[in-house]
């Protein structure tokens, strides 16, 4: 995730090597204290405190990884990675409206990246916004076709449309890129039963159990 090779024309400094080789190792505290020298030395390294902003962020100071990436992007406005990483810290902590114009200006940097518009989807899909979640679901597959998630969110977004055909088409191949997503198996299982299709749901609820998802009230119910 860090490394000198990020192309944003930014200082990178002994002490920012050194930091990415803790941040390898998981030592935090030592690559905090590498990456505050390198900012220390210079105090537009955007890689630094983006470095720092990454580090806060595993673990868990969302406040500090905000403040930090904030900074990088102050200054390089066009830094993709602390972008997204401060993007995905505003959804994780509930901001959606901060994190859709993160992933906004992540897309428009880079307009074939799937992972921006999976997030941009899943931010519309938390604000209730069904219809235009799709629309970025369907970009996330344009460039990325093999993404189990990104079939499973579209499914979930088409189940509040009334929509249970189409979104168990978007389980299946969910579970065909991915044969172990218990959760797809279990929506799917929870559509069919909406249509009735209760031997299919109940097939459905028992792989679901199999993969470590909590189904015996329902397979009691429908695999009679």
């Amino acid at each position: 995730m860090i490394s000198c090779t990020q192309k944003t024309q930014q200082p990178c400094d002994d002490s920012f090597i050194r930091a990415n080789n803790y941040v390898l190792a998981s030592d935090f505290e030592n690559a905090k204290k590498e990456f505050e020298k390198s900012i220390k030395a210079d105090s537009k390294n955007a890689n630094a405190f983006y470095g720092l902003g990454y580090t806060y962020s595993v673990e868990g100071k969302y406040e500090k990884a905000i403040e930090n990436y904030t900074k990088a992007i102050e200054i390089d406005s066009k830094f993709k990675l602390a972008l997204f990483g401060r993007g995905s810290i505003y959804y994780v902590v509930g901001d959606y409206d901060n994190s859709e114009k993160d992933f906004r200006e992540v897309t428009e940097l880079m307009p074939n990246f799937s992972m921006g518009y999976l997030y941009l989807g899943n931010i519309k899909s938390q604000k209730a916004d069904f219809e235009s979640a799709l629309i970025y679901f369907d970009k996330a597959l344009i460039y990325d076709k093999k993404n189990s998630t990104t079939y499973y969110s579209k499914a979930i977004c088409q189940s509040y449309l009334n929509k249970p055909l189409d979104a168990i088409s978007s389980l299946k191949k969910s579970i065909e890129i991915n044969p172990k997503y218990g959760m797809a198996y279990f929506y799917k299982a929870t559509f069919e039963h909406q249509l009735n299709l209760n031997d299919e749901a109940c097939k459905d609820f028992k792989m679901a159990e199999k993969l470590g998802i909590t189904t015996q009230t329902s397979i009691a119910e429908f695999c009679k």
